[in-house]
């Protein structure tokens, strides 16, 4: 009896010792099977430092963990310590309790090349163990994990499309408890900070029965420039910055996660982009942007509203591009500069018909933009600021919508515009701008430069209403141009007679007040609005200057076309009534336009006038010898001709001249042009002694000043006082103005 005890004994002790011992060095086997066949285990080649396994806590400790790369060298991840505590006994109630779950030293390095990542191998890897797996019915387990505890991880992230190495080092975070039911809904709670000091937080909800799901989302204060490697591959910029904040709401159901429905709020702080000269050409104090509903699965995008606050723009043109298509490469035409190597373009498979967009509410505040170009060979910079835009909706299905725009000009003049257009179709639209107390000056490079002309003082007004409906333009322009005073420069591709066509077009109130209509197609390719406003404009100028009578006759209510010149008789030396009226509104006119100068330019055919003369001196000896007036007794007046110069055939004016002596013929004409000069000459000083106008004779021998008529050429410029040299003179046609599309 005492035998078989002893023997019993030893045998339990026997067998104690002997599970002690498998105890021991199971982990040790667990660890070099694990090895030995992780490739089929796992799909990929591991190793494991060592593997420790407390049976009276539950505890399992993996230590030195490597996971290699597809070549077996590389590592794809690793980590320092793994301790995992679980309560078995709690499977008996349908839960998996894990009361630790602790990794220090995570490595993980993600590769991605093209559309490939090295981690696809493990996917299919596990899918295909998936798929071979009988579905079997399982019961319903709750899931309860504490203490999750992430330390000292290290995260690469190698995109080789773009040549840039991500990474997040140092990465720590602690949850303190996941719950999951398969049979109620549940929550899972994830929130770790970043090195900057914001924090990623998410909040998950699930019914595992019909796995309809929401999660909350919050992202604080996350530093855009880590991402500056990706927008490399799009712009060609220097610096990427800004922090993040966002709360983002999600609505859907495990089953079809990808129409799941996403909600909230993101907005950006102190954003910037700086080109490769490290000028920001993009700012914003803030940008803010409501989500109302984005559902990718149906192509639909709702923003509530989209606001940029006190954002600014540095535009900047030359002949060819501008700055921002050169940053975003795009060609002259705003088309992408594609590499030679791409062969085929990819493209969205989503119909521009099928996307449904909106944004409620577009609001921009405190804008600013700096415009600079070079276009004239020299710099032209101009600052706007205080910029509003604010929008009713703008959506895929409007058929109208209205933005309305306010700004500041250099400081100074303000800019009110509203454009009404439908976005489906742009040849239907409404334009209306009012710009006020813009300097001039403020453009004088490009009034140099197109015009010749310096502005050195002047407020523009501009006031728009264009319409374009069904393609047909529609727009009338007014200008009103306020205590303009301009200089000749000697210089510009147009050399316009700014000057004096301004001194012209100035009304009793020292203003120029244009109306400039601009009618057109859109369908017609040659039509470009602001070529036809510029060449309105230029015609306008040149109009004024080299047909000054055509502004001048408004302000004196008279017919433009009965005050380019005066008409006489060649024998008249007094001015009759007609041209008295004439004279005084001459007057009328230099008295209204101070500095208006008005030069009466006596041209006449001389020997026109020595015919007529004659004819009139042998008209004289007729009366006298006949007592016959010669204009009313023309048959007898040439058989009086006839018979003085016993010639049949001869012509009366050629007997005349016949008849009549030439010197004093010659003396005859100058004495009448004398005394027609002279009497309108008195006539002027007499109604207004201070007076300008004044009539002239001109050289006789000069073909240029010969006329079928005995006239005074009525030529409009400015008193000397109030021109500079390069002022164009009426009386000499205005250099025409270069053709230009600027």
């Amino acid at each position: 009896m005492f035998k078989t005890r002893k023997k019993l004994k030893i045998i339990i002790l026997c067998s104690v010792a002997l599970i002690i011992i498998a105890m021991a060095v199971a982990p040790v086997i667990i660890k070099n099977y694990i090895i030995n066949n992780s490739k089929e285990l796992a799909g990929r080649q591991i190793d494991i430092g060592k593997l420790k396994y407390n049976y009276f806590t539950s505890t399992a400790k993996v230590y030195d963990f490597k996971m290699f790369e597809q070549n077996g060298t590389d590592e794809f991840t690793t980590f320092d310590t793994l301790i995992v505590n679980i309560e078995p006994y709690r499977f008996l109630f349908n839960e998996k309790v894990v009361e630790q779950f602790y990794i220090k030293g995570l490595m993980v390095k993600t590769v991605m090349k093209d559309s490939v990542f090295n981690f696809d191998d493990l996917i299919a890897f596990h899918n295909q163990d998936s798929l071979s797996t009988t579905d079997t019915d399982e019961e319903a387990f709750k899931y309860d994990i504490s203490n999750i505890e992430l330390k000292e991880a290290d995260f690469y992230f190698d995109n080789q499309n773009v040549g840039k190495e991500t990474e997040i080092e140092d990465f720590s975070f602690f949850i303190q408890n996941i719950g999951w039911d398969q049979e109620e809904k549940s929550n899972a709670d994830v929130k770790f900070n970043f090195k900057n000091g914001g924090y990623f937080q998410s909040a998950l909800n699930v019914n595992p029965v019909d796995g309809e799901f929401d999660a909350l989302i919050t992202i604080k204060d996350l530093e855009l420039y880590p991402f500056y490697e990706y927008v490399l591959e799009y712009a060609e910029i220097n610096d990427f910055n800004g922090r993040l904040n966002s709360q983002i709401h999600i609505e859907g159901n495990t089953s079809e996660a990808i129409n799941s429905i996403v909600s909230g709020h993101v907005d950006v702080s102190d954003f910037v982009m700086t080109d490769k000269n490290n000028k920001a050409f993009l700012k914003a104090n803030r940008i803010d942007c409501n989500l109302k509903s984005i559902d990718y699965a149906n192509s639909s995008y709702v923003l509530d509203s989209l606001k940029f606050t006190q954002p600014y723009v540095y535009f900047e043109m030359d002949s060819i591009t501008n700055n921002f298509f050169k940053t975003f490469k795009l060609d002259p035409n705003g088309d992408p500069i594609s590499d030679a190597s791409d062969v085929e373009q990819k493209t969205d498979s989503t119909s521009s018909s099928d996307l449904n967009y909106a944004i409620n509410n577009l609001n921009v505040i405190e804008g600013i933009m700096d415009y600079s170009d070079n276009l004239t060979g020299e710099r032209f910079d101009y600052h706007l600021n205080e910029i509003t835009i604010d929008s009713d909706s703008i959506n895929s299905k409007s058929k109208w919508i209205t933005i309305k725009s306010d700004m500041l000009l250099n400081n100074r003049g303000t800019l009110n515009s509203s454009l009404g257009i439908n976005p489906n179709d742009y040849n239907n639209l409404n334009l209306d701008i009012v710009i006020e107390n813009f300097l001039l000056s403020d453009i004088n490079i490009y009034a140099n430069y197109y015009t010749g002309h310096n502005i050195v003082l002047g407020d523009f007004y501009y006031y728009s209403k264009s319409r374009i409906t069904n393609g047909e333009i529609l727009s009338e322009n007014q200008l009103l141009v306020k205590n303009v005073s301009v200089e000749n420069s000697n210089s510009g591709i147009a050399t316009l007679p700014l000057k004096f066509a301004l001194f012209i077009l100035k009304d009793k109130n020292g203003d120029v007040n244009l109306n400039i209509p601009v009618r057109g197609n859109t369908d017609d390719p040659e039509v470009d609005i602001k070529k036809l406003i510029w060449t309105t404009l230029k015609n306008k100028i040149t109009g004024a200057a080299s047909d000054p009578i055509g502004s001048l006759a408004i302000m004196v209510d008279v017919d433009p076309a009965d005050y380019r010149e005066l008409v006489f008789e060649y024998t008249d030396t007094i001015p009759n009534e007609n041209h008295y009226l004439k004279l005084d509104k001459l007057l009328e006119m230099e008295t209204q336009k101070e500095g208006l100068k008005v030069k009466l330019e006596h041209q006449v055919d001389p020997e026109l006038q020595k015919e007529a003369l004659a004819v009139a001196a042998l008209g004289e000896q007729y009366l006298k010898a006949k007592n016959k007036d010669y204009l009313e007794d023309k048959k007898g007046f040439k058989a009086y001709i006839k018979k003085e110069t016993k010639n049949d055939t001869i012509s009366v004016e050629s007997a005349a001249l016949l008849l009549i002596d030439q010197s004093t013929l010659s003396a005859l004409s100058q004495s009448y042009n004398d005394a027609l000069i002279k009497n309108i000459n008195n006539y002027l000083k007499d109604k207004k002694p201070n007076t300008a106008i004044q009539a002239i004779a001109v050289n006789p021998e000069d073909p240029t000043k010969k006329t079928a008529q005995n006239i005074f050429l009525i030529n409009f410029d400015m008193l000397t006082v109030m021109a500079d040299d390069g002022t164009t003179n009426v009386s000499e046609p205005p250099k025409q103005p270069a053709d230009t599309n600027q």
